[in-house]
């Protein structure tokens, strides 16, 4: 990683992100490794991108450390799976009940 992008890094992410740290995306719900994002060179700037190419969520503004996510939502495991959705909307079990058809109940006389 070039003195440029390392730079950008770390302002955005902090000098506690370490290189096998886990972050998780707001756009596409997906999580990756710190150092795994897209590099997007534009005018002389650049910028640090969601690693997956069907997203558009840019590193500053979109990414959360996975720890975080881990602490605000228990139900997510410890270590992500790469490329994996992890929906912080619904819980598990929220998810099973809902894919659970309802019975009608009916009184007996």
């Amino acid at each position: 990683m070039n003195k440029t992008v390392a730079q950008q890094f770390e302002i955005f992410c902090g000098k506690d992100i370490k290189e096998d740290d886990w972050l998780w995306c707001n756009r596409c719900h997906r999580s990756y490794q710190a150092f795994e994002f897209r590099k997007l060179k534009d005018q002389g700037r650049v910028f640090l991108l969601c690693p997956y190419k069907d997203c558009t969520g840019d590193l500053p503004l979109d990414s959360r450390p996975w720890i975080n996510m881990v602490e605000q939502y228990p139900w997510f495991p410890e270590n992500p799976i790469k490329g994996r959705i992890y929906e912080p909307e619904l819980h598990p079990e929220e998810e099973e009940i809902e894919k659970t058809p309802r019975l009608e109940s009916h009184a007996i006389d």
